[in-house]
């Protein structure tokens, strides 16, 4: 099962919140994968997160993605995560959907009304470690789920 995230990798797009989460996942899950493409200042977390937990064969930092290659990312996946902190509208949450992934997103601003409650499970954001736990088992669960609220 592969988890995909795509997204400019800043502090507003939850890129903490991911890190924290993705040692717990892989420890907990070890058929998951991470595939997260994207650039920014954050992705030295996602690095040090990588080498410190030894996970070099579980996650790949894709890097930039030109927009008409998004797609094709996507397609590699299973589940879309946003970890966003806040989010107007969310047009990733949108394209994934239409690739065919389930989408795992945070409860912030306007993505409870982006699509319909079958295709998004949601969860409330934190980056204190002991949500966090909880944050990465329900996004490893999500196949055992209904979708809807966690």
């Amino acid at each position: 099962m592969t988890i995909v995230v795509v997204s400019r990798l800043v502090y507003r797009k939850g890129i903490d919140l991911l890190a924290g989460v993705i040692p717990s996942i892989c420890a907990k899950y070890p058929e998951i994968k991470f595939l997260i493409g994207g650039e920014g200042p954050k992705r030295i977390i996602l690095e040090e997160v990588i080498e410190r937990h030894r996970l070099q064969s579980r996650v790949t930092l894709l890097g930039p993605i030109k927009h008409d290659k998004v797609r094709d990312v996507l397609v590699m996946g299973d589940i879309f995560l946003n970890s966003s902190l806040t989010e107007a509208f969310c047009m990733a949450i949108v394209e994934a959907a239409a690739c065919g992934l389930q989408v795992v997103s945070t409860r912030v601003g306007g993505i409870v009304e982006v699509l319909p409650k079958e295709l998004i499970w949601f969860a409330d954001p934190s980056v204190q470690v002991s949500q966090c736990v909880l944050f990465c088992f329900f996004f490893a669960k999500i196949f055992f789920l209904s979708p809807g609220t966690l």
